[in-house]
């Protein structure tokens, strides 16, 4: 939480402080921040509730550095130092550097950016933690090089607010592997990817990953025992790391197993301190039984010994929401979804709640997917293939529906063999589908090649296939997409989230967890179920198909949305016309004013970008 602002002028020249605090004053804060200036380099931070300024701006000799987010294991680096008394992260980070150079970085666990300057060597280096919680943007003229937690501040100093074609491209794409990557929406504004080491000298920037899924990681565990220990350790000293050091604590509390897991540890892990504050937990509902688990959030919330509030949203308009959301964002939205984070965020807000501890992960770790079918199939286990198959026709468990034979092995068997370009391709010879969707501008298409971009596919991480599809939903969709927004939505309220499931051990531990012990023969969350017991209600612990709000929130906004695509279609000449077909999305309009949903969520992206390119040329991003 928090945010920084760095200048440093590679050609030598003083940095200027009314640039950094122009980029300061763009960001939001709630309190006085910390500047450093020496000769080319001015660095400053703008605290936040939980995060305020003290200790994340350090210097020691030529070294200097400003730090937003918190070091997880800062105690076992000090102790590897040495310190008695390390002083707050950001000192912490110049001893780390001073003792190990840039690999220091490969030490660090937590949820951080930071930028260092090192004098000696006149040269400049920004990381970003493994998984990305915390944000670093960059700019660079070959003279200058401007980095800050959002990219309004480095707007506010001077950079383009020409938008980014490509990432838009991609955004209109619909496809998953082009999430994320290092442009942001603005062409001249680049984004640190998770687990990358920015260093900026005179020969200009240069990148390195310094932190990956490692495909061939074992575990020492062998027996399911051991493993079930072995992961409620884990995800306990996830939790208690992620703790904040005094009350309020706030949590999360869908009803679903990992944000009451979650809630779980962190009542025993305050029992076990001889604390018995109440916990603040938040769960966001539509007041529709399709979607809402409100006996199960009553029961957990209970036992847990929490103050729940429970967040109605059936009323609420997210159009009203949205222009607030875009601006915090700084980018389109995905996800009509959006509107649950945005409201708890501003409850906890509301009720003085700055960290927030959340489940988010769980599913991408613990559930699975079914694609392991065609692993079976590929090593000639076909007893077990039937078996497994049995088990999941003609109801899909995962999501409560029927499911064809024909599908299930199309999707799960014979999909994930087939090379990613004839497959494709078949399908759009076969069913005459286009590799780009009709609502994206053909020119557009053609100038970012977006077709060849598409057919290019993820790099294969992973050898099976099982893991490669879990590898992809984590990666491209969690990691690049949803926690940026966490991020970015609770900066804008002052309330920072926390994602003990995503704790970097955790997260190499489960992904060389042998894949029975997460599903089979239909049953899934096999080895976290088991490392729950005790801590979770029975309710919880049983297996239970979990609701999805979606369907019913889209069904609630329908109305709303048809009144805001009114407005967005009387427009003479959108914003968005040299990136969306607009004649296209007219005839959906048409169709969708007589009652057809067909394209309802193309025409929800076509209103996002549009509101967004609003705000860029207002200057309101």
């Amino acid at each position: 939480m928090g945010r920084m602002s760095a200048i440093f002028e590679v050609d030598g020249k003083p940095a200027e402080a009314e640039l950094l605090a122009r980029m300061q004053s763009a960001a939001p804060h709630h309190g006085e921040g910390a500047t450093l200036r020496r000769e080319r380099l001015a660095l400053a931070h703008a605290p936040s509730p939980a995060s305020p300024s003290d200790g994340r701006v350090a210097e020691s000799g030529p070294l200097a550095v400003v730090v937003t987010g918190r070091l997880y294991n800062g105690g076992e680096i000090a102790r590897s130092l040495g310190l008695s008394h390390p002083g707050g992260d950001a000192a912490l980070l110049l001893a780390a550097y001073s003792a190990w150079g840039e690999g220091c970085v490969e030490r660090l666990d937590g949820d951080f950016a930071f930028v260092l300057f090192d004098g000696a060597r006149r040269r400049l280096l920004c990381a970003r933690d493994a998984l990305g919680v915390k944000p670093l943007y960059y700019a660079y003229d070959g003279h200058r090089f401007l980095a800050a937690s959002e990219p309004r501040q480095l707007l506010a100093a001077g950079v383009s607010a020409e938008p980014c074609e490509e990432t838009i491209a991609f955004y209109l794409s619909l496809t998953v592997h082009l999430c994320g990557g290092p442009r942001s929406y603005y062409r001249e504004i680049l984004r640190l990817e998770p687990g990358h080491l920015l260093v900026v000298d005179e020969g200009g920037p240069r990148m390195r990953r310094y932190w990956h899924l490692d495909p061939e990681h074992e575990i020492e565990e062998r027996d399911e025992e051991a493993i079930v220990e072995r992961v409620r350790w884990l995800m306990a000293d996830a939790v208690a790391r992620r703790t904040p050091p005094a009350p309020p604590y706030g949590c999360a509390l869908s009803g679903g197993f990992d944000s009451s897991s979650v809630a779980g540890l962190l009542r025993r892990h305050l029992d076990g301190q001889g604390v018995d504050t109440p916990l603040e937990t938040f769960s966001f509902e539509l007041r529709d039984l399709a979607a809402d688990e409100p006996e199960i959030i009553d029961i957990v919330a209970a036992q847990v010994g929490a103050n729940h509030h429970h967040l109605y949203l059936d009323q609420d308009n997210v159009f009203e929401a949205l222009p607030a959301i875009l601006h915090a964002t700084d980018e389109p939205t995905r996800d009509m979804g959006l509107l649950y984070l945005w409201r708890k965020k501003q409850e906890a807000q509301r009720l003085g709640i700055p960290v927030v501890l959340s489940g988010l992960g769980g599913d991408e770790l613990f559930f699975g997917r079914y694609h392991y079918f065609a692993d079976l199939a590929r090593h000639g286990r076909l007893l077990t293939l039937a078996q497994e198959v049995r088990s999941l026709y003609p109801v899909d468990r995962s999501t409560g529906k029927r499911i064809s034979l024909s599908g299930l092995l199309l999707n799960y068997v014979l999909a994930p063999i087939l090379p990613r370009r004839p497959k494709k391709l078949a399908r759009r010879l076969l069913k005459g589908e286009s590799l780009v969707g009709p609502w994206v501008h053909p020119e557009l298409a053609r100038r970012t090649q977006l077709a060849a971009r598409i057919l290019e596919g993820p790099p294969c991480v992973f050898p099976d296939a099982y893991r490669q599809e879990c590898y992809e939903s984590f990666y491209y969709v969690l990691v690049n997409v949803t926690l940026p927004i966490h991020e970015a939505l609770g900066a804008a309220c002052g309330v920072e989230t926390r994602f003990p499931l995503l704790d970097r051990r955790l997260v190499e531990y489960m992904f060389a967890v042998p894949r029975e012990l997460k599903i089979r023969r239909g049953a899934s969350r096999i080895v976290q179920r088991r490392a729950m017991e005790g801590i979770l209600p029975e309710v919880v612990l049983k297996e239970h198909l979990k609701k999805n709000l979606n369907p019913v929130l889209w069904r609630q906004q329908r109305h709303n949305l048809r009144a805001a695509l009114e407005s967005l279609f009387e427009q003479r000449t959108p914003r968005s016309d040299g990136y969306l077909n607009w004649p296209y999305l007219r005839r959906l309009h048409d169709g969708f004013r007589g009652g057809s949903d067909v394209g309802m969520y193309w025409l929800w992206y076509a209103l996002n970008l549009e509101r967004w390119l609003e705000q860029c040329e207002r200057g309101e991003a």
